[in-house]
């Protein structure tokens, strides 16, 4: 047998999983068989396993055995060093991210979504109006907004990347000085009315003023 770095192992049992089509939930070979199978040693396959199952490739399942895993950007996020959560450079790239997906996918929802779905959004937007401070809203009914915008594409890998981009900036929040030149829900408010107008140069407009705040807060040096 080949005694091969606990990396190396994890990543024959990923090409395993790609090569034989295993998705999620679908059950894996033991341990001892993965170690014969790939022709490695038994402590290199637990090792590399563990590593997989850090990064949500692999589930492991006490008394049950071996699954592969739902993907998730959880662990991605676990493992982001403490500068991305507090540098204002590397946020400032990841807005410019988080700017291009959602003004590059406004258009595509203006195509699906439906009148109750543009309703569910106004409610949302009454709820920020009604639960404002000095113009900043609820972080959880803002970032439930985004999460309702974007749930007509039904791409779960969207609605992740979004939860990601939430979940960072909530770390970096302390880091960061907020200066707001319009309320937060009158910009979202403005996200639904074009939508409603089927004006794609809108919508996308819309979606950019609404981060303007946000880059501007970046910008500006933390005390």
């Amino acid at each position: 047998m080949r005694a091969l770095l606990s990396h190396e192992t994890g990543a024959a049992i990923r090409a395993f999983i790609v090569d034989k089509k295993l998705k999620p939930g679908d059950a894996l070979p033991s341990e001892a068989e993965l170690a014969a199978l790939l022709d490695v040693g038994k402590t290199s396959v637990r090792e590399g396993l563990r590593r997989l199952e850090a990064h949500g490739v692999v589930e492991v399942r006490r008394g049950k055995g071996l699954f592969v895993g739902t993907f998730s950007f959880g662990p991605l996020i676990e493992q982001l060093p403490y500068g991305l959560q507090a540098d204002s450079v590397p946020l400032a790239q990841l807005l410019q991210t988080r700017r291009a997906i959602e003004e590059g996918l406004i258009g595509e929802v203006a195509k699906v979504i439906t009148d109750d779905e543009l309703t569910h959004l106004d409610g949302l937007v009454e709820k920020m109006r009604a639960n404002a401070v000095d113009g900043r809203v609820p972080a959880e009914v803002d970032q439930a907004f985004h999460q309702a915008l974007f749930a007509p594409l039904h791409n779960p890998f969207v609605l992740q990347l979004i939860d990601v981009f939430w979940t960072i900036f909530g770390k970096a929040s302390d880091h960061v000085v907020h200066d707001l030149r319009r309320p937060t829900a009158e910009d979202h408010a403005a996200i639904v009315d074009a939508l409603r107008s089927g004006d794609r140069a809108a919508m996308t407009d819309a979606v950019a003023r609404h981060f303007e705040d946000l880059q501007r807060s970046l910008d500006t040096p933390s005390a």
